[in-house]
C-alpha cells in the first residue's frame, strides 16, 4: 500500500527558460537603480565639490555639463581667475539661456577687471530678463563708471519704473555727476509716479540743496497728478525747520491747489483747522502734538463750543511738569500786530497754574512770548484772547496750548481742558493803532 505524505505541499517545477528571464529582469532593475543612484550622487557632487581635481575628474565623465563648468569656474575664481573665467564662459556656451551662469560670469569678469566681458554678460542678462531691476542697476552703474551717462540715465529711468525702492541709491549715484534739472528731465519727467518725483525733491533738500529742491518742486506740481500728503511731509517740515517759511507757504498752497490739503474756510484767519473739524495732519501748518507722557489728547471730542468736534486734553497723572499738548506753526508778517482768540472750558483743574494759550517766535531772539490767562478749576465755555506784535525778523510763530510748571501750592495738575474755535488775525502794522 502506498501512503500519502501528510503536511507536504506539492512541488512546482519552473522551466529553465523562465528562470533565465526572471534573473535578467532582476539584474536590469538593479542596473537602473544603480544608474539612478549614481546620477543623484553626481548631482550632489556637482553642487558641493571644492577642489579643481574633483571637478576635472567629473568633467571626464561628462564634458558637456554646464553645471560642472560653472562650479569649476567658481572653484578656480580665487586661485586661478583666468582658468575660472574659461570654465564660466564654457558654462554660458553650453547653456546660453541660463541667467545663473551669465550672472556668475558677470561677477567674475567684474572682479578680474575684464570690463568688456562684464559688459557683455550684463547685456545678455538684460536680454534674458528685461523685467529684473537688479540687471538694469548693473548696466546703469557700469555705464556711469565708463562715462556713458546718457545710457546710464536711460537704464536708471527704466529701473525706477520697475522698482522705485532703488530711488535713494540712484540719486546718490547721480548726485555728483549730473545737475538736478538734468536728472529730473531724463529720469523722472513724464513718468506717472508723482510720489517718486517728490521723493527726489526731498532728497535734494536733505542734502542741503534747497534751491534746486524748490526749483524741481515747482516743476513737479506744475502738471502733476495728486499724491499723498505724506510724500511731501518731510520736505515741507524741513523747510519750516530751516526757516524757509516763504517757500514752505508756497508748497502748502500748492498742496491746497492740488486738493491734497483742505483749503481754509476763512482767508483772514491764519489758524489752520482751528475748529478741529478735521483730523490733524500733524505736519506742515496744521496741528501737531507734543510728548504724550501723562496726557491724553483727543482731536475729535464731542461737546464742542460750535460744530461737531473740539480738542480735549486730559492730565491723566498728577504731576508738576511743563506740558505742550498741541501746537501749530503759523506764517506771519514781521513788524505787525496780531490778535489770538479761542474758546476754552475746564473741569477739575487742580493746579493754580493751569493750561493757557502761548505764542512764541520761531526765530531765536524774537519777540517775548505772549501768554493768555490760565484755566483753573471748573469753568464753562468762555473766550480767551491775547495780542502780540511780531519782531523785525519774525517769519512764523508757534501757537500752542501750554502748561508751565507751577511754583505755588498746589503744584501738581490733573483734570481736563477743552479748546475750540481758535483764530489768529492780523490787526495792522505794529504800533499803528497806538498813535
Amino acid at each position: 500500500m502506498i501512503r500519502p505524505q501528510l503536511g507536504l505541499a506539492p512541488r512546482t517545477e519552473i522551466a529553465p527558460r523562465r528562470r533565465v528571464v526572471a534573473l535578467l529582469f532582476v539584474l536590469a532593475a538593479a542596473g537602473v537603480s544603480l544608474l539612478a543612484a549614481a546620477e543623484i550622487s553626481l548631482v550632489g557632487i556637482v553642487a558641493s565639490f571644492h577642489t579643481p581635481e574633483t571637478g576635472r575628474r567629473l568633467l571626464a565623465w561628462d564634458a558637456d555639463d554646464p553645471r560642472l563648468e560653472d562650479q569649476l569656474g567658481q572653484v578656480y575664481k580665487d586661485t586661478d581667475p583666468a582658468e575660472g573665467l574659461r570654465h564660466l564662459r564654457r558654462a554660458t556656451q553650453l547653456s546660453p539661456a541660463s541667467r545663473l551662469y551669465w550672472s556668475d560670469l558677470e561677477s567674475a569678469c567684474e572682479s578680474s577687471g575684464d570690463a568688456q566681458c562684464a559688459d557683455q554678460a550684463r547685456e545678455r542678462l538684460l536680454q534674458l530678463c528685461p523685467m529684473v531691476p537688479a540687471y538694469h542697476w548693473l548696466v546703469a552703474d557700469s555705464c556711469l563708471r565708463t562715462n556713458r551717462v546718457d545710457t546710464a540715465l536711460e537704464q536708471f529711468r527704466r529701473l525706477l519704473q520697475l522698482d522705485p525702492t532703488y530711488a535713494a541709491p540712484v540719486w546718490s549715484s547721480l548726485q555728483t555727476l549730473q545737475q538736478p534739472e538734468t536728472v529730473f528731465q531724463k529720469v523722472l519727467a513724464g513718468i506717472p509716479d508723482a510720489e517718486l518725483q517728490v521723493e527726489y525733491v526731498d532728497f535734494l533738500s536733505d542734502q542741503g540743496d534747497n534751491d534746486a529742491a524748490y526749483r524741481i518742486w515747482r516743476r513737479v506740481v506744475t502738471d502733476s497728478p495728486s499724491f499723498p500728503f505724506s510724500s511731501a511731509t518731510p520736505y515741507l517740515d524741513r523747510l519750516i525747520a530751516s526757516s524757509r517759511i516763504e517757500e514752505a507757504v508756497n508748497v502748502w498752497q500748492d498742496l491746497e491747489r492740488l486738493g491734497i490739503v483742505a483749503v481754509a474756510n476763512q482767508k483772514d484767519d491764519l489758524i489752520f483747522n482751528g475748529d478741529f473739524e478735521r483730523a490733524p495732519l500733524k505736519a506742515g501748518f496744521d496741528w501737531r502734538t507734543g510728548p504724550p507722557t501723562y496726557l491724553a489728547v483727543d482731536f475729535s471730542a464731542p461737546g464742542a463750543y460750535h460744530g461737531a468736534h473740539c480738542l480735549r486734553v486730559d492730565f491723566t497723572v498728577s504731576r508738576n511738569d511743563e506740558f505742550e499738548p498741541v501746537y501749530q506753526f503759523v506764517p506771519v508778517l514781521s513788524g505787525h500786530d496780531y490778535r489770538l482768540e479761542a474758546f476754552v472750558r475746564s473741569e477739575d483743574i487742580t493746579s493754580d497754574t493751569g493750561p493757557c494759550l502761548r505764542v512764541s517766535d520761531t526765530q531765536p531772539g524774537g519777540f517775548a512770548d505772549a501768554v493768555s490767562e490760565t484755566m483753573v478749576g471748573t469753568t464753562p465755555w468762555h473766550p480767551v484772547r491775547l495780542s502780540f506784535s511780531t519782531g523785525p525778523k519774525t517769519q512764523a510763530v508757534r501757537v500752542s496750548l501750554w502748561r508751565p510748571r507751577s511754583r505755588a501750592f498746589p503744584t501738581e495738575i490733573s483734570g481736563t481742558a477743552w479748546l475750540d474755535a481758535v483764530s489768529l488775525r492780523e490787526e495792522g502794522t505794529a504800533g499803528a493803532q497806538r498813535h
